[in-house]
């Protein structure tokens, strides 16, 4: 339930970062807002995925799958969407 928690924030933090870009470049379409979301969503789940193994005692390799969840959905479709806000 937790990692459903966790995407669902991403692609909150996605929209808002695409919504800002587009609010403060006009002309740009979101889509640089998409590009820096992915780094910053690379820090936030590293830390997510750090905590679950030190504090939660979650398994080092059961925590690296989670990651990948985690990181990869909201990037994959952030990238996605900075090629198609892109081209606007």
């Amino acid at each position: 339930m937790h990692t459903l928690f966790v995407v669902f924030a991403g692609l909150t933090l996605l929209f808002v970062f695409i919504l800002v870009s587009r609010l403060i470049n006009r002309s740009g379409g979101g889509a640089g807002g998409a590009r820096a979301f992915i780094w910053v969503w690379g820090l936030i789940a590293t830390a997510n995925a750090v905590t679950g193994v030190i504090r939660a005692g979650i398994s080092p390799l059961i925590e690296l799958v989670v990651f990948l969840v985690v990181f990869g959905v909201p990037a994959a479709i952030a990238w996605f969407a900075s090629k198609k806000l892109g081209n606007a």
